[in-house]
């Protein structure tokens, strides 16, 4: 009786634990991976964007603390090299229907200037793929940030897709901020095409996150700019 016992908790045992892993590996299947970049239509591999100097203090700060309350990677910061004039395709992947994914742009021109643009947005009622694609103009940096959210519907938006969808914005960002500590970081923006907004307004970084409508991953991915071939 005692060696049936034994077989029978140790069956049971062994159930579970597959219960458990493969109930974990159907849960890492929904979640959304690294989207794939393609430069003139040819696969690229993205690299870790390194984030340990003084100056990238304020964004590891702001990873670091959303990393720790919804889990490792929950943001991710990435970089790859383009050329001006390069063909770059981001594809991206809902893993689940019911998510929206989106693509915020921040432009540095040349002479300096940074504009934070909302060039996609795209709700999945299926899971499935999608695409975007754009002609790398004159630029000294450009970042995609990747948003990824579960939404029940595709009228349920975010306060910050509603604000862009209200009408074409390409926000001007005057400058970063942050604090003496270096663990803050505010967006000081301005809509130039808005003859209304005749001043500067402040966002913080962290604010924007806080809007996101149950978020599920976030991507940076910093393009510098490549040599000539």
């Amino acid at each position: 009786m005692k060696k049936d016992r034994l077989l029978i908790a140790l069956c049971m045992g062994v159930l579970t634990a597959f219960l458990f892993f493969t109930r974990a590996a159907v849960a890492e299947e929904k979640v959304p991976q690294l989207p794939r970049f393609y430069v003139n239509g040819k696969p690229v591999s993205l690299t870790v964007q390194d984030l340990s100097g003084l100056g990238t203090r304020p964004l590891r700060v702001l990873i670091q603390r959303n990393n720790k309350a919804r889990g490792d990677e929950w943001i991710r910061a990435h970089a790859m090299g383009a050329r001006e004039g390069d063909t770059v395709r981001v594809a991206f992947t809902a893993p689940m229907p019911g998510m929206r994914a989106t693509i915020y742009k921040i432009h540095r021109e040349e002479g300096g200037l940074r504009y934070l643009s909302m060039p996609s947005t795209v709700y999945f009622k299926e899971a499935g793929e999608q695409s975007y694609q754009e002609k790398i103009q004159p630029f000294r940096e450009e970042i995609f940030i990747i948003v990824f959210e579960k939404t029940g519907s595709a009228d349920e938006k975010d306060v910050n897709v509603r604000y862009f969808e209200e009408r074409v914005r390409n926000l001007v960002i005057g400058s970063y901020k942050t604090n003496l500590l270096l663990t803050s970081l505010k967006f000081r923006m301005k809509d130039f095409a808005d003859d209304q907004a005749r001043d500067f307004y402040e966002r913080d970084a962290q604010l924007l996150i806080d809007r996101l409508i149950d978020p599920r991953r976030i991507f940076l991915v910093r393009v510098w700019k490549a040599g000539k071939a």
